[in-house]
């Protein structure tokens, strides 16, 4: 926010067999220019698929590139498919879903006293933004389906007669998919390795240890030779994707023991423990897919939720405590 430059995902353009399939759509004009060119360079293909992982900014705002790309395609070939569970989020463009996310790090960031004038700044910077159209289905729509790669069991939605499989993860943020390209053996974990606490208000962290330690098996068991993440810009062959993941394990571990560490007793000073928090997170070598300050604090909220604490109070005077176990117990 301080560059006022939007913070843009990976996108994926694939081709299996007639189908154009994009996961996730990025936002700005350049990347729309790429997503284009790409998929001339894919062609011939007849039916175009585009899959949101998550209804971040950052992934949706070139979502209508393609009824651009089938206008000479007869439109029941044309699909895109949203989570229900992040649906909200379209409504007012996402200005409640991030003046809520924002809210967590009111009176502890500079910049963000009032969140929903913090929100209107965030989401300026993310144009053009085009989420949904008429088009849009949701995947919970569909019948579930049980899903397997290699041996490991999932449950989601296929494409493409299976060459393309949609897990529910669900870490990241309330609605976050993984995307599974079978013929290209490669993992799309999206926003699931943001960071080990990146769990925004509406989901938890729990679920993303899951997400990547499914990955990590899968990866280590040769059913996946290729891993890409949303705001990492490279691709993890299994060497690089072994590390990757197993290091992001290890870091959630050593934040949980540093964040014990701090908990000696309640929280009554919150701007205190989160400057402590992001301390030992540096120190541990975390990064997270946002290095900054909002991020960071996000992160310690997020640990301190994870741990069972109860808030009481808003902004920094807020405290968290232990809930009060029964003496009879």
């Amino acid at each position: 926010m301080a560059a006022r430059q939007p913070d843009v995902c990976n996108v994926i353009v694939h081709r299996t067999g007639e189908l154009l399939v994009i996961v996730d759509s990025g936002v700005t004009s350049p990347v729309r220019d790429a997503i284009r060119s790409a998929a001339d360079d894919l062609a011939p293909w007849s039916r175009i698929l585009l899959l949101t992982t998550h209804g971040h900014p950052d992934h949706v705002g070139n979502n209508d590139i393609v009824k651009e790309l089938g206008a000479q395609l007869d439109p029941s070939s044309i699909r895109h498919y949203v989570s229900a569970h992040d649906v909200a989020q379209y409504h007012d463009h996402g200005l409640s879903y991030w003046t809520t996310s924002l809210g967590r790090v009111s009176g502890l960031v500079p910049g963000f006293e009032d969140p929903a004038t913090a929100a209107h700044r965030l989401l300026d910077l993310f144009q053009p933004m085009v989420p949904i159209t008429d088009i849009t289905r949701t995947f919970e729509e569909l019948p579930l389906e049980h899903l397997t790669i290699g041996s490991q069991h999932m449950s989601g939605w296929s494409f493409g007669d299976g060459a393309v499989q949609v897990l529910r993860t669900r870490g990241h943020c309330a609605g976050q998919l993984v995307v599974h390209l079978r013929d290209a053996r490669l993992l799309h974990l999206s926003d699931e390795p943001n960071g080990p606490c990146g769990a925004m208000h509406d989901a938890n962290q729990l679920n993303i240890f899951a997400a990547v330690a499914q990955a990590l098996t899968l990866v280590e068991t040769g059913a996946v030779d290729k891993v890409t993440e949303g705001h990492a810009f490279e691709v993890f062959d299994r060497p690089a994707a072994t590390e990757r993941l197993t290091r992001l394990l290890e870091h959630a571990a050593a934040l949980d023991g540093a964040a014990q560490d701090l908990l000696t007793t309640d929280v009554d000073d919150l701007p205190a423990f989160v400057q402590a928090f992001i301390a030992r997170s540096q120190e541990i070598g975390v990064s997270g897919a946002n290095p900054n300050p909002m991020f960071f604090t996000m992160m310690a909220i997020s640990k301190l939720r994870e741990l069972g604490l109860v808030e009481k109070g808003i902004g920094a005077r807020q405290t968290w405590s232990r809930p009060a176990l029964d003496d009879s117990l």
